[in-house]
């Protein structure tokens, strides 16, 4: 069978016009071309991984690093996935709607996407030494749970498992118009980081007195009764200019107490996607080693076929 294919598909290079020919060989070297680059970044990702040390959150360097831990909520209110409202750390999902087109040769479904949205909240990976906080925004992300599920609404309940035999078939989308993937994160998964460590300490942030002192004067403005309550010692309805130095000295006396508060609050690891940073961006609920793995046989893959690729392009050259 696949020589009589073969032999078929000689047959059509040999017989096609010059316009087809060129668009074979187009698609030949395009394929082969593709798929190399594509090899070619999979292998300059696995490198990077080699190269770059683990490190430890408690002796971390400033800069780029590879963090290896598990996955942790932060504390306050959770992350909870949009459609199958499971606790998570992280989450992407997509909701599409089955639509159907009509032509001369028949009708035709298809699926379109009315819905997707991907989490940008924090979380915190977790080794033995200590935690540092995650910011996904921009990452490249391996998730460790996917759910695929059929309804009839656009906003699921919950998550509808169907059988393989059942989503073989097509029987699970029969009189379903809505199909929902969803991607996670969850809790307790294993986690790989590689990206911009940074430690954010409070006696480093930004200060401007005057400024800071002006908009703590302008907000309490805003609520003209609760100044004159505080501040009009003499109950004539205005703010003289006694009274006014008077606010003035305890918006500077407050804005002094946040700065030391500031000051003396602990520092705070994050790991994140440096501005203009061409070094990736790697978030992955798989160790290490797994993560080498992929990257490795995902290139070999595209290797074999940049190889066929090539074969077939110059094949089809010798046989015209």
């Amino acid at each position: 069978m696949l020589g009589s294919a073969g032999n078929a598909f000689a047959n059509s290079v040999t017989s096609a016009s010059s316009f087809q020919f060129s668009l074979y060989l187009a698609l030949g070297v395009i394929l082969a071309l593709g798929s190399g680059w594509m090899a070619y970044a999979m292998l300059v990702r696995k490198r990077i991984l080699q190269d770059t040390p683990t490190a430890l959150i408690r002796s971390a360097s400033q800069g780029y690093v590879e963090l290896q831990g598990h996955a942790e909520l932060m504390d306050g209110d959770k992350i909870v996935a949009p459609l199958s409202m499971r606790t998570c750390v992280w989450y992407r999902y997509k909701v599409e709607e089955k639509s159907r087109s009509y032509s001369g040769s028949g009708s035709r479904s298809n699926w379109r996407t009315v819905e997707r949205d991907i989490s940008d909240s924090l979380f915190y990976i977790v080794d033995a030494t200590g935690r540092c906080a995650v910011d996904p925004d921009g990452a490249k992300v391996t998730r460790s749970s996917r759910d695929v599920w059929y309804g009839k609404s656009r906003f699921p309940g919950r998550v509808e498992r169907d059988s393989g035999w059942l989503r073989f078939t097509g029987i699970a989308q029969m009189g379903r118009n809505y199909r929902y993937t969803e991607e996670r994160i969850e809790p307790g998964d294993p986690l790989y980081v590689l990206g911009d460590f940074t430690t954010h300490r409070g006696a480093g942030v930004a200060f401007d007195r005057g400024e800071d002192v002006r908009e703590l004067l302008a907000k309490w403005k805003q609520d003209k009764t609760a100044l004159l309550e505080r501040f009009d010692t003499n109950n004539d309805g205005n703010i003289d200019m006694g009274e006014w130095d008077a606010a003035r000295a305890a918006a500077e006396m407050e804005v002094d107490k946040q700065r030391t508060e500031l000051a003396a609050a602990p520092p705070v690891d994050v790991i994140g996607h440096a501005a203009g940073s061409r070094n990736p961006f790697v978030i992955a609920a798989k160790t290490e080693a797994e993560m080498l793995s992929h990257f490795h046989w995902r290139a070999v893959g595209l290797c074999v076929l940049t190889l066929i690729s090539s074969c077939a392009v110059v094949w089809m050259l010798t046989i015209r």
